[in-house]
């Protein structure tokens, strides 16, 4: 390679490197917890206040009170809102970054609720009105249409999709037919039988409206809390999902995210047959006029307030109140009802809130009393502001995760990734010497690499975020592998120095692209299926495999090139091989027994599942599940005694990470988490709920069939992927091979009964990718065999290929493996699951890759001609 060309990738190297470092250095610089006061506030006061109760604390401006963690902002917040009620404040993580950095668009990711604690939602939209409003709308639409143009019809009848509608004269069919073409275009209408049918295209675009718009105003009142950090997004058609970082009282926030509440204005008149009736905060009846002379739609901001001592709310309109200005002119004297509306638990409470007499003609600016006190007044006024829900809301999904769990989980991840790496990075510097060290830079820049992508995104790390960084890294390796032990071959066969080196490149490309698209290919499927957590391991594990690509080929090409131009390495020193002494072992023989041991298997397996249930997860089951943090000497017993006592017999404790800690299954009931945990907390003085999390029955449904789709759809693209690059025959013998994964693992759960989560799933996936490695590995030596080996069978190519690299597998395996058990010993409980799909897949994939995929090839036909592409014969026909 010339020096230029040489200068020109260095350069590339250097410039991606630092670009990489400026945009992860921001993660090194935490959030700062933070309370806001909306007004100026006594800081000698305040101060003091925190000082006699234990809080360290800072100003960092004027309205900017800067707590030491998480946990003490949520406490000192509560108690400030207890002392100080006249005060507006909220909670916030606001950044330390360097100004610098900021000025470069560089920040650090987003926590998940996993890792900093805080109150996760999954709402459904209740759409059925606006199904049932729209059906009714269009069949009154229709009748109009046929008597508007003197079409007489004795019958429009609704059915499923549509309207079926007799008329009185058959000779009409074909004009009302055209006419209703006409008028109604995104109708499919059709004559069956003399009856004209109308076929509807569905409701999904008022649906997606209904839907966009709850977001909207979900987002105003999420906003009013101060919660800058949350996250709404959109899941689904009708769900909606919502992480409150940092937020615990999930009381309140279910009561200010899921209130349609609203206020309208009736005049108060002496009864009659059209009079509407409704009680006042005293209990009386009032009469009051039907006509609404004004609206919630028609305010434009509302702030809550003291006056004389007494909560009132002050009102702005948007000056389109015209109608209320002249009523409440014309009505002088007399008495104006503030009527108080809202729908909870799928009923309509209404209430008048105050009905004071009108002393004056009243504009865009007034205020209403009646608040029983500030605070039901500053609930009042954040409803009016974010306004009404378009279509109401049903809470299906609800997770409480404490911040010292979540500080518990970082610590968990960060010394799981340091451990792994570890490992990693001195058996590769042991084994390969100065390629191991290369290596080892290569695998500390994917690291950053994935950091930095991931803050650019402005993703959000969660704990199955870590570990899926953990598992890049332990893949990562294996194209490093595979290049070193490329290098040996090409050193044993007495290539120079740099001819070494470059064909060591060029032979192993091939393997790596193939096998690192294969696994992209399948986290794409989990990213697109999944959700929540496994979105979050999708994401860091897809990223991960980008950034190994650079850095294993590219970066340590252009830096081992770079170091042979300065006579820093001067020979392959690859001293160690543990293979070398290795017999050749005939694979293709041993393929008979090893069908036999893998049927055997697979029936244990699937008997195990028959007779032994998988304990499957909360995601998938539903329910609700509590982690309980309790005194020493607490056993499960004392656990259980307190359930039996709040009337909760039948809930599954087990002990969680430690012996103090306690995981409760309480299933699906009619109370709310937040109660289980006022009731357990007050039969167990001293403990504490660090997690409560609530999934509906129909999310777990839902989880469950969109399980097999993934399962389904990572084989299917798995498949076509090794169709097109290799052979037929080659993908439905790797797709044999890689049935053996889930099958085991699945019997392995269901024997050691560690619970099966969405996590553990993504796993299982993941190792559909990964095992592919492997086979694909094999199947590229294969192919390169036919080319070279034109005197051997089928069967001997095949059998050298394994053999040829069984080093890379063998080593690939066993780093990945302990990066693995790194994860499980020191991950949490949490990741227990993760741990063991993974585990299993590993050996599992190994061992298929090795016996079961290359023989299945040749079981099924596989020739020398089907790899080889057609050879041209030279000769030349006529036209």
């Amino acid at each position: 390679m010339n020096s230029s060309m040489l200068a020109k990738r260095i350069l590339v190297v250097f410039a991606v490197t630092l670009l990489a470092v400026i945009y992860a250095i921001p993660n090194l610089y935490p959030d700062e917890p933070t309370i806001i006061f909306q007004e100026a506030v006594e800081h000698d006061q305040i101060s003091a206040t925190l000082a006699n109760q234990g809080f360290d604390h800072s100003w960092s401006s004027e309205h900017h009170l800067q707590l030491t963690d998480v946990d003490s902002q949520i406490k000192a917040r509560d108690l400030l809102k207890e002392l100080y009620p006249e005060y507006s404040l909220s909670i916030n993580l606001e950044s330390s970054t360097p100004k610098w950095l900021k000025s470069l668009g560089a920040s650090p990711m987003k926590l998940g609720l996993d890792l900093q604690g805080g109150i996760h939602f999954l709402l459904e939209v209740d759409t059925s009105h606006i199904e049932t409003t729209q059906g009714a709308n269009k069949l009154q639409q229709i009748k109009d249409l046929l008597k508007n143009e003197r079409i007489r019809y004795t019958s429009v009848q609704s059915t499923d999709n549509g309207y079926h509608i007799e008329l009185l004269q058959d000779t009409m069919i074909d004009t009302a037919s055209a006419i209703l073409t006409n008028r109604l275009p995104n109708s499919s209408i059709a004559i069956q039988n003399g009856t004209l049918v109308i076929q509807e295209p569905g409701n999904q675009d008022a649906i997606g409206y209904a839907v966009s718009q709850t977001i909207n105003s979900l987002e105003k009142r999420i906003n009013e809390l101060g919660i800058s950090e949350a996250t709404i997004q959109k899941q689904g058609d009708k769900h909606i999902s919502i992480d409150l970082p940092g937020i615990q009282d999930i009381v309140y926030a279910k009561k200010i995210i899921g209130k349609t509440a609203t206020l309208r204005f009736q005049m108060v008149e002496d009864p009659s047959s059209e009079s509407t009736y409704l009680s006042d905060q005293s209990g009386h009846q009032l009469a009051l006029n039907p006509k609404v002379i004004l609206s919630g739609d028609a305010i434009a901001f509302a702030h809550a307030k003291l006056t004389d001592g007494s909560p009132v709310v002050e009102i702005q309109l948007d000056g389109t109140a015209e109608t209320f200005y002249k009523t409440t002119a014309s009505q002088v004297g007399k008495r104006l009802a503030v009527i108080y509306s809202e729908i909870k638990d799928d009923t309509k409470i209404e209430k008048i809130i105050s009905a004071p007499v009108i002393r004056q003609a009243l504009g865009d600016n007034f205020v209403i009393q009646g608040s029983s006190s500030y605070l039901e007044a500053k609930e009042l006024a954040l409803l009016l502001r974010s306004g009404a829900l378009a279509a109401p809301v049903k809470f299906i999904e609800e997770t409480t995760i404490g911040p010292s769990l979540g500080a518990d989980n970082i610590a968990k991840g960060i010394t799981s990734l340091l451990a792994g790496t570890g490992i990693i990075f001195l058996f590769m510097a042991y084994y390969y010497r100065v390629f191991g060290m290369i290596a080892n830079a290569a695998l500390l820049l994917n690291v950053v690499m994935i950091v930095s992508i991931l803050s650019l995104m402005g993703a959000t790390l969660t704990l199955p975020g870590i570990a899926g960084i953990v598992l890049s890294v332990g893949m990562a390796v294996d194209a490093n592998v595979l290049i070193n032990e490329r290098i040996r071959e090409e050193t044993h066969a007495n290539a120079p120095l740099k001819t070494a080196i470059s064909l060591g490149y060029e032979k192993a490309l091939s393997a790596i692209i193939d096998a690192n698209i294969t696994t992209l290919l399948v986290t794409l499927v989990l990213f697109g299926l999944g959700s929540g957590a496994v979105k979050g391991f999708a994401i860091t594990t897809c990223m991960g495999i980008l950034a190994s690509v650079f850095s294993s080929v590219y970066f340590t090409h252009a830096l081992t090139d770079w170091l042979i131009d300065k006579k820093l390495i001067t020979e392959v020193n690859l001293s160690h091989d543990w293979f070398a002494n290795v017999p050749r072992i005939d694979f293709m023989r041993l393929s008979r027994h090893a069908f036999i041991f893998s049927g055997l298997i697979l029936v244990s397996c699937v008997a195990a599942l028959s007779f032994n249930n998988i304990n499957l997860g909360l995601d998938f089951t539903g329910g609700q599940q509590l982690t309980l943090q309790t005194v020493a000497d607490t056993h499960s017993e004392d656990v259980r005694g307190a359930l039996q006592a709040i009337d909760l017999p039948q809930a599954q404790v087990q002990t969680y990470g430690s012996s103090e800690t306690f995981l409760i299954k309480i299933g699906e009931l009619n109370q709310s988490g937040s109660e289980i945990q006022e009731a357990l907390e007050a039969q167990l003085p001293g403990s504490k709920v660090l997690q409560s999390e609530y999934i509906g029955p129909q999310v777990g449904m839902s989880m469950l069939k969109s399980s097999l789709t993934s399962v389904l759809a990572a084989l299917a693209v798995t498949m076509c992927y090794v169709a097109i690059r290799f052979e037929y025959r080659f993908s439905m013998s790797a797709i044999v091979s890689l049935i053996h994964d889930p099958i085991l693992i699945l019997g392995i759960f269901a024997l050691t009964q560690i619970e099966f989560n969405l996590i553990a799933l993504a796993a299982m996936l993941t190792i559909l990718g990964y095992s592919i490695n492997d086979t694909i590995v094999v199947y590229d030596r294969v192919r390169e065999n036919f080319i070279t080996s034109m005197n051997l069978q089928t069967e001997e190519v095949i059998n050298d290929a394994i053999n040829q690299t069984l080093s890379r597998t063998v080593l690939t395996s066993c780093l990945t493996l302990i990066v693995v058990m790194a994860l499980y010993i020191f991950g949490g409980d949490y990741l227990h699951g993760f741990s063991l799909s993974l585990a299993i897949g590993i050996i599992i994939g190994t061992y298929s890759s090795i016996y079961i995929a290359g023989s299945m090839a040749v079981k099924l036909g596989l020739k020398r001609d089907d790899l080889l592409p057609p050879q041209d014969t030279g000769e030349i026909y006529e036209p």
